[in-house]
């Protein structure tokens, strides 16, 4: 009869426990789940960059941090519900930025792949605006007509715009 009551007692408790992490996870909000593999290439025209730090961002804070290698190429796995900066820098050159937000509908629970190419300016480059380093170069975001991972069309063409003035 102990022996009983005392797995009887076990049981309890660890369902408690339960209940009580149970508690602490608030229902409004959403949980997140790997969602979208990004990769990329960094490059100069057609030439990759080596030496070039990339780092991750999550509200604000530095997640992830690599220097390229000669192929100039890096990738990350990004969550489901969070806004990610990756920043590019190189000596000699102007930071680059791309902000990406993650959020999705609540009925998608795919895995996405998102590639892209980004070339960064040489400080030497005289058609650069460098107020432009102050904004990110693209933002991407889940785009519900094409069901994927997007560039916003009108931002970037307006950073361009700018470059290219």
């Amino acid at each position: 009869m102990t022996k009983n009551m005392l797995q009887l007692l076990t049981a309890l408790l660890i369902s408690l426990t339960f209940v009580s992490h149970a508690q602490e996870l608030s229902l409004d909000e959403p949980v997140a789940y790997a969602i979208l593999e990004i990769s990329g290439k960094i490059t100069t025209g057609e030439k990759s960059q080596e030496d070039a730090t990339v780092e991750l961002y999550e509200q604000n804070k530095v997640v992830s941090s690599f220097e390229t290698k000669k192929n100039g190429k890096f990738k990350f796995t990004l969550m489901s519900n969070m806004i990610y900066t990756i920043q590019i820098t190189k000596d000699g050159f102007y930071t680059k930025r791309i902000s990406l937000n993650t959020k999705v509908p609540s009925e998608i629970e795919d895995y996405f792949y998102f590639g892209f190419d980004i070339n960064i300016d040489s400080k030497t480059d005289n058609n650069f605006d460098p107020h432009l380093v102050d904004y990110p170069s693209a933002l991407i975001s889940y785009n519900e007509i094409e069901r994927d991972f997007a560039y916003d069309l009108y931002y970037t063409r307006s950073y361009i715009d700018e470059i290219e003035q």
